[in-house]
């Protein structure tokens, strides 16, 4: 599966033309650990070493291995998704079909798709591009992942459920972005805060 998705560019705000894909390899993997891990380090090392620190938005993810999930790649009930542009993997996704179900009350126990990892490349993140006095380049990166997550849910015929566990340096993102709804945290995962979507928000978050 390759479709067209919109990022923004963020030196002119305006709209450019990235792929989603689905057939995520090793190579992908290996992507993030040399092209990546190292400015999520540096970002982590030079906020720790400054005041900045004190907001607490260190990269709580510079320890993500994405190539330990090598073995996960043929697993029928995980899915990963990237998004490309300009040659460069720009974020990916991990989600999964089954051992979660919805938490929500009036959800409860439904199956959902579970955002289990999800990415986005470091130049494209504004608090570490901050700690690195850089720009940032790219973004709705995040926002399509998400869109890919819950047009899989439909498919699965799930009705657009998704749920996932939010960092806490995400959950902005997910809450005012995104718009799900937090519905607790979960002390059995580091009490991090369970988001959920309903079909309703779900629909209205792809615009269907």
């Amino acid at each position: 599966m390759k479709i067209p998705v919109e990022i923004i560019d963020r030196s002119t705000g305006e709209p450019v033309r990235a792929t989603l894909f689905d057939a995520i390899t090793v190579e992908h993997f290996m992507e993030t650990q040399n092209e990546w891990r190292p400015l999520v380090l540096e970002a982590a090392r030079r906020q720790a070493a400054s005041a900045q620190a004190a907001r607490a938005d260190i990269p709580v993810h510079f320890h993500w291995d994405w190539t330990r999930k090598e073995s996960q790649l043929a697993l029928l009930a995980v899915h990963f998704y990237g998004i490309e542009y300009l040659g460069k993997l720009q974020g990916i996704m991990k989600a999964e079909t089954v051992g979660h179900v919805c938490r929500l009350p009036e959800q409860r126990g439904k199956p959902l798709i579970y955002i289990d990892y999800l990415e986005v490349a470091p130049w494209n993140v504004k608090s570490i591009m901050e700690a690195l006095a850089k720009p940032t380049r790219y973004g709705a990166v995040g926002t399509r992942l998400v869109e890919a997550a819950v047009r899989q849910s439909i498919e699965e015929g799930f009705k657009g459920r998704v749920g996932l566990h939010s960092l806490a340096t995400s959950e902005y993102f997910y809450l005012e972005v995104c718009e799900m709804t937090p519905v607790g945290r979960d002390p059995g995962k580091q009490n991090l805060l369970w988001c959920e979507f309903t079909p309703e928000q779900a629909l209205i978050f792809v615009g269907d």
